[in-house]
Order: structure tokens, then C-alpha cells, then sequence
């Protein structure tokens, strides 16, 4: 098991993920620009690797907060690909993510995951994270 910083040469499995994800029409340019602007100070992107393989991605961010004393972190992106979910992946990725962004002097972390992923909240709750806030979106017309 190898967890690292992605690099540009992980651009066509990130990209595959994405498909697992839901987002089968994001482009490999795409991709290769997220991979270059998760180098920022407060952003990473990680991957997971098996035998060489890349199996999962995480992508961060944390920030600072008005009305906390400390920073919140985000987990903005996270997939593990569909052979190896239920094996252990997605819970290390965390554990490591959760880590490095209390190391950051974040005091609160957060995940988004859409309504359908039931799965996916079954998760998270199990790893002690808490239905908190609800979340309103609106996009660029």
C-alpha cells in the first residue's frame, strides 16, 4: 500500500475514477489541470496505490473559517474503484486524510456526498462522522 501526492502521469486512472464517480465527461486535459492546481499550499490530492496500480484518489482542501478558531477541511472528492471497495482502501485514505489535515490545524472536517450515494453516507457515519449542515447549491447558467 502506497499513499502519495498525484502526479500528472496518474491523470488517465484519476480520470477513470471520475467515471466511477459520475463524471464519465470529464476530459484528460481536465484532469491533468485539477492534478496541477491540487499542488497549492492548502490543497492535495492523493492517490492509493496497488502492486503500481492507482486504486483510489482523495482530493483536500482546508481554509480558514470566520467564525471557528481554527481551520475546516474538506474533503472535496474521493473515489475507490469498484474492485477494490470493501477491502479496507477507503478507510486508510481517510485515516490518512484526516491526519494530515488535523496536522494543517484544522478543528473540523467536512464531506459532501450526494443523496443517491446511500452507501457511501453508511460510510462516513460509520466512521464517526455526523450529519451536519445542510447544503444549498447554485450553478453558473
Amino acid at each position: 500500500m502506497i499513499i502519495r501526492q498525484a502526479t500528472l502521469a496518474d491523470a488517465s486512472a484519476i480520470q477513470s475514477l471520475l467515471g466511477q464517480l459520475g463524471y464519465p465527461d470529464f476530459t484528460l486535459e481536465q484532469t491533468k489541470e485539477k492534478i496541477t492546481a491540487y499542488k497549492k499550499d492548502s490543497y492535495r490530492l492523493l492517490v492509493y496505490e496497488v502492486s503500481g496500480e492507482v486504486v483510489a484518489f482523495i482530493a483536500l482542501h482546508w481554509f480558514d473559517l470566520l467564525h471557528w478558531a481554527g481551520k475546516a477541511g474538506r474533503i472535496t472528492s474521493f473515489c475507490v474503484d469498484e474492485r477494490f471497495r470493501s477491502q479496507g482502501i477507503g478507510q486508510k485514505m481517510i485515516e490518512y486524510s484526516e491526519k494530515l489535515m488535523f496536522d494543517e490545524g484544522c478543528i473540523k472536517l467536512e464531506v459532501t456526498s450526494n443523496q443517491r450515494r446511500t452507501r457511501a453516507h453508511q460510510f462516513y457515519l460509520n466512521l464517526e462522522y455526523i450529519e451536519d449542515s445542510r447544503r444549498f447549491v447554485k450553478l453558473r447558467k
